[in-house]
């Protein structure tokens, strides 16, 4: 029995939540191409590499929205939670026989289904780059020449970003699952060094990585990142910019802007420091 693009979907959902990434991976062709607004991964090798990271994350899927489907085609909207945030994301899968050779993902600039709320005030962001995972040393095991180099590709790529999340990204890259104080140090150690030789700037507290020499904040799209991992200063100038716009209740025009759904007690803590940073600029 032919497998349908609908089914395909289906599967691609379940495979996901399962972690399962070699049958995931095995959806594809050989040439496929997964467009997103952060990056484009092309072939199985590098689509290996992002689902990895991808499922690492523990997304789960809720309602689907909307869903078309033609002999080839089908284009879907869908719930996705993931760090117990809910996000609402769009995207089309192409067909070539029983396995997918396009795929394009998104997500909604705001709530409510890709339309702002109403009331809401909408601002243009940066976009939003990520490092494009591949494989690394274990940091535990490797020395200052081989974390070095990689960790200012990740900051090159999308700082300023916090150093937990450089650090997560670097280890899940390793294979690595939880950074713990034997994983972090010599991290944190090659992030030094950095700052010695030149290559990057951070504040006393080493919590914010960017380039030498470059913003330290920049306002852009939430892209792959969890709220939480968002510097706080650039939630701060974004509540700045959103209250200039005429936004009132800025914890939820945050939320709108960064097309996030629910406002968690852990959202609402984060939003709330942030809005207290934007209160002293």
């Amino acid at each position: 029995m032919t497998t349908t693009p609908r089914e395909l979907f289906d599967r691609q959902r379940r495979l996901i939540e399962a972690g399962d990434v070699d049958a995931l991976v095995g959806l594809y062709h050989e040439d496929a191409v997964l467009v997103r607004f952060d990056r484009t991964v092309r072939g199985k090798a590098a689509l290996r590499e992002h689902f990895t990271a991808y499922v690492a994350g523990r997304p789960r899927f809720g309602e689907v929205l909307n869903v078309a489907e033609t002999e080839d085609l089908v284009s879907f909207q869908v719930v996705v939670e993931q760090a117990g945030e809910e996000i609402k994301a769009y995207g089309a899968i192409f067909v070539r026989g029983e396995r997918i050779a396009r795929q394009v993902n998104g997500l909604f600039p705001a709530a409510g289904g890709g339309a702002a709320r109403k009331g809401a005030v909408q601002l243009d962001l940066e976009p939003y780059t990520a490092w494009a995972p591949h494989a690394v040393p274990d940091p535990r095991r490797a020395g200052r020449e081989a974390i070095g180099p990689v960790l200012l590709e990740i900051v090159h790529a999308e700082g300023p970003v916090l150093a937990d999340r450089a650090y997560r990204l670097y280890l899940k890259a390793s294979g690595g699952k939880a950074l713990t104080s034997i994983a972090r140090a010599p991290l944190s150690g090659a992030a030094f060094r950095l700052r010695q030789a030149g290559a990057i700037d951070f504040d006393d507290g080493a919590e914010v990585l960017r380039p030498a020499g470059t913003a330290e904040v920049r306002v852009r799209e939430l892209g792959p990142r969890t709220l939480d991992e968002v510097p706080p200063e650039e939630v701060a100038e974004l509540m700045r910019r959103l209250r200039a716009a005429g936004a009132t209740e800025l914890p939820r025009a945050v939320l709108d802007t960064y097309g996030l759904v629910r406002m968690t007690a852990k959202a609402e803590e984060y939003l709330a420091y942030a809005e207290e940073l934007s209160a002293e600029g």
